[in-house]
């Protein structure tokens, strides 16, 4: 199956935002999470806040109370009063585990975002790593083009030249060979033209000898 240049690059870059994006989801979720550990605090603190006017309510009621045994009055405004204390502290202290709950569901949440998006992470690089490799050819897909060259120079010259291209079957992003194409051509015509072994070619200096040039690709 053949598939168009410009839709496999538009695969690609689309990956590449998918990626992007992750990432930018991910600082986020950094965020939450510096915000969370904040709010664990401060409810730790609130709790304990919590609990030192639990102690100083009951130990003021029982003062009052033992005061009252020692008067022997009883006075039900004031017992009133503490009654409506403990019954605040009671809902403050409901009202406190409600936010722990929260604050619990809200680390279990955070921690499956963060396994989730490290398993996007994953299959982001495998997709980016496949549509590389389908944008992958061989380098002998110019061959013919770089032979047809030196042919082309070789007749211009009056020369024999023999091309061999090694190395042919390692692969090449396909839009990176297309643009090096250009360039190899023209190495090779001044190859051939001016019989320059810095060009890449063993040099003849007897017209009559054919001038063996060579193209050797490798994978570093």
């Amino acid at each position: 199956m053949r598939v168009r240049a410009d839709v496999l690059d538009r695969l690609v870059n689309q990956a590449g935002e998918v990626s992007i994006s992750r990432s930018r989801l991910e600082n986020e979720v950094l965020q939450i999470k510096t915000s969370l550990t904040d709010l664990t605090e401060n409810l730790g603190r609130l709790r304990s806040q919590l609990r030192e006017i639990e102690i100083q309510a009951e130990t003021q009621m029982q003062s009052q109370l033992s005061m009252v045994k020692e008067r022997e009055r009883f006075d039900p405004l004031e017992f009133d009063r503490f009654t409506r204390l403990q019954e605040l502290t009671r809902m403050m202290a409901e009202s406190v585990s409600d936010v722990g709950t929260v604050q619990q569901n809200l680390v279990r949440s955070l921690d499956g975002a963060s396994r989730d998006l490290s398993a996007q992470q994953r299959m982001t690089r495998d997709l980016q790593q496949d549509l590389m490799r389908v944008r992958m050819v061989p380098f002998s897909s110019v061959s013919e083009r770089l032979y047809r060259v030196v042919r082309q120079s070789a007749k211009e010259v009056d020369k024999r030249v023999n091309l061999d291209i090694r190395g042919g079957g390692v692969e090449i992003d396909r839009s990176v060979l297309e643009r090096m194409a250009a360039p190899f051509e023209h190495l090779l015509r001044n190859a051939v033209v001016h019989e320059s072994k810095r060009a890449l070619c063993a040099a003849a200096r007897v017209r009559a000898k054919p001038v063996n040039c060579w193209w050797r690709c490798a994978r570093r």
